[in-house]
């Protein structure tokens, strides 16, 4: 958390100021669980040594796309783009898909969710790219930049790989640690290969991290106000 703790208050700063393509909550206000989500991933691509240095406008460009694609992925109502999701994780996940599709919906990014989009963006016809390019234009957004963000995935799992390390399991350590965290658990698949996934079995609210950090520090920065939670403004393209 130390190590990515610069990056992690640039998610919150630039998400306050921040449009995105699509609403998150009816009410303006975004749940813990896409805000942890969110920050787990930069938390992880900053493990791997990859991201642009902290502050830069490439640095800020890569927090945009965290924050919108995970938006756009998870609420859009745009057929082209529902049907890319839905297309994703029935070829990653098979007879799971559905469960795993509730869930990223409701709680965000997973590492294996990432994964899943990216592989399939790579393997989808031309066509097909130039289909999902007009679902993209219609909230402002380019598959230069989703390739981008699958760039930086991509590098990162090879970094963790020839470190001997596995990239869902450095995902599942930042995710608990993050809002909305304790509903991020480890489960086993039945066919005996682990997999790390938001856990939607649990009764009530998350009590024990808060879903708004109100205060962080680092050392010689003081104090800052940091409200993840709700403060991402989001709207509709008119188009």
């Amino acid at each position: 958390m130390h190590r990515a703790g610069a990056w992690l208050f640039l998610l919150l700063l630039v998400g306050v100021a921040m449009p995105a393509p699509v609403p998150l909550h009816a009410q303006g206000r975004t749940p813990s669980g896409p805000v942890g989500a969110s920050m787990a991933l930069l938390a992880t691509l900053q493990d791997a040594g990859i991201l642009p240095p902290e502050g830069s406008p490439e640095a800020n460009r890569v927090i945009q796309m965290v924050i919108q694609f995970q938006a756009l992925f998870m609420k859009s109502t745009d057929p082209g783009l529902r049907q890319f999701v839905d297309e994703a994780f029935r070829a990653a996940f098979a007879a799971r898909a559905q469960d795993i599709s509730a869930e990223f919906r409701k709680g965000g990014w997973t590492s294996q969710v990432v994964e899943a989009v990216c592989d399939h963006y790579a393997n989808i016809s031309a066509p097909e790219r130039a289909e999902l390019s007009r679902s993209f234009a219609r909230v402002n957004m380019r598959p230069a930049h989703f390739e981008s963000l699958c760039d930086l995935y991509t590098k990162a799992r090879a970094v963790f790989s020839q470190q001997g390390r596995n990239i869902h399991r450095i995902f599942a350590e930042h995710r608990r640690t993050m809002p909305g965290g304790k509903r991020f658990d480890r489960k086993e698949r039945r066919d005996g290969d682990e997999g790390l996934h938001t856990h939607q079995g649990e009764d009530g609210p998350y009590q024990g991290r808060p879903a708004v950090i109100e205060e962080a520090r680092w050392s010689g920065a003081g104090p800052f106000l940091l409200r993840p939670a709700g403060y991402l403004p989001v709207h509709h393209d008119a188009g």
